[in-house]
């Protein structure tokens, strides 16, 4: 069949020279004969053609623009010519149809593609429809872990495989670091690099974990595979060490904990078992004495927190003072109502203690010991007697704790209107009415010329220092109203 996009006048040439080279044709042309015969030939079928081949209208549709074109060419490539479409390798034209029935040429371009795979540049026009469909047309597989870059931006296998518009291309090859390939200076390509995945071994906290990846170090490998690294962990080889296939790494979580030490929280990383361990290696030194909660065996766990009660012990002296007696003594040299006072010495009482602090606090203390550093000293008061009363008015050894200067009178039943006092015992001798706010009732006494009396009645004439001396009826009462001094005894 003849080639259309040659035409008739290209079969008629081979023809003619077919015949004027075959030895075995009889009556063969010359070869200037068979020239002029292919020149007539020639005008003939140009003449046919115009007569025959009318020129119509076709539609040339390229690089998003379209071109009417008006022609006699029947082939696709002469139209193309005719229309100043170039077409490049991998491109074909598609006939269709417009919505007139007109006949219209479709150029559907091929994709100018440079790939760098495993240290290899390989250039192609491709009709693929996704990067993995062009990667597969020159036998380039994807493994788990790779990556693909086009441009230089990383993409999936599974997106479309577009050329870029002119305005967008700077330089691809610079862009996938690929210098030099050899490709057509009109062509602008897309630079699709293939990241090969290397297999590499973590054992993570003694779980052996396998991954592949396809970046330079060790440390963005293991970001990228979701190991998270935190401060305290320990990384061997280091995390700048160069990704490469089968390399093993052991990664150590430390374990963070809260550890208050008298009242001030630090946060501890650390890759000790025990809680003494721990604290041991965060350069918390501990005493005997001190308070560790959980107890310093407990095992490490990640967040916990660990109370350190700070335990010191010290010594206290507390002195205190001993109050001295007053005691009254009588004195014959002394007249009645005149007393001496010989002063009293206050003693010390000394206590030794074992006190315990907790975080700098008083949490207890012990008695250790307790003396007398000095005893106390007696005041003495000394005080006249009444010769006129007897020797015996005031008896020796009495335990005087007060003497008062009252007023005393004295009262009986019949004098009274009553027998019964106010503390509900009968009136006889002895029983002292007073005001209760200035002898309270109970007080022991002892009035010179009348004796021994306590206080259990009142009266409503006995206000202040004064006092009402009971008797019974039958008593002989050998008292006279008269300021007297009495005295308050133990």
């Amino acid at each position: 069949m003849p080639d259309k996009r040659h035409g008739a006048g290209f079969e008629l040439r081979k023809l003619l020279d077919r015949l004027s080279a075959n030895p075995f044709i009889p009556n063969a042309l010359p070869s200037r004969h068979l020239s002029y015969a292919f020149a007539a030939a020639l005008a003939f079928i140009g003449l046919l053609t115009f007569v025959v081949l009318p020129a119509r209208d076709v539609t040339v549709v390229a690089d998003g623009a379209s071109e009417l074109v008006k022609s006699r060419e029947v082939s696709d490539a002469a139209l193309m010519r005719q229309a100043g479409v170039e077409l490049n390798p991998g491109d074909i034209v598609v006939r269709k149809e417009n919505r007139d029935g007109e006949p219209m040429l479709v150029v559907q371009r091929a994709t100018p593609v440079v790939v760098e795979s495993s240290g290899q540049l390989v250039y192609w026009r491709s009709r693929a429809k996704t990067i993995a469909g062009a990667l597969a047309e020159i036998g380039v597989s994807l493994n788990e872990g790779d990556k693909v870059l086009v441009n230089g931006i990383l993409c999936s296998p599974r997106d479309l495989l577009v050329a870029l518009p002119a305005r967008m291309v700077s330089d691809a090859l610079t862009l996938a670091r690929v210098p030099e390939v050899a490709m057509p200076t009109n062509d602008r390509p897309l630079a699709i690099t293939v990241k090969r995945a290397v297999p590499f071994t973590v054992r993570e906290d003694g779980h052996l974990l396998e991954f592949r990846s396809t970046q330079p170090t060790l440390a963005l490998a293991l970001k990228e595979n979701g190991i998270s690294l935190g401060e305290g962990d320990i990384v061997s080889p280091e995390l700048e060490t160069p990704l490469t296939a089968g390399l093993v790494t052991d990664v150590e979580h430390a374990s963070k904990i809260d550890v208050i030490v008298a009242d001030v929280g630090q946060d501890v990383y650390t890759h000790e078992k025990t809680v003494g361990k721990a604290l041991e290696t965060a350069g918390i030194i501990l005493t005997a004495l001190d308070k560790v909660l959980p107890d310093r065996e407990q095992p490490i766990v990640d967040g916990m927190s660990i109370y350190v009660t700070r335990v010191t012990v010290g010594s206290y002296v507390e002195r205190e003072s001993i109050a001295f007696e007053t005691v009254f003594k009588s004195d014959a040299n002394l007249d009645f109502g005149e007393t001496r006072r010989v002063a009293g010495q206050e003693g010390t009482l000394v206590r030794e203690y074992e006190v315990t602090f907790e975080n700098g606090q008083e949490a207890g203390r012990t008695l250790l010991q307790e003396s007398v550093e000095a005893e106390a000293v007696d005041a003495i008061v000394y005080y006249g007697t009444d010769s006129a009363l007897g020797s015996d008015t005031i008896p020796d050894g009495l335990n005087v704790i007060k003497v008062m200067h009252v007023y005393a009178t004295w009262y009986n039943p019949r004098s009274a209107g009553g027998n019964i006092t106010s503390t509900g015992v009968p009136v006889t001798k002895g029983i002292v009415a007073v005001d209760p706010t200035v002898i309270p009732y109970g007080t022991r006494m002892y009035i010179p010329g009348y004796g021994f009396g306590v206080a259990a009645d009142c009266g409503g004439g006995v206000k202040g220092n004064m006092i009402d001396l009971g008797y019974a009826n039958d008593d002989y009462v050998d008292w006279r109203s008269r300021y007297v001094d009495i005295y308050i005894v133990g």
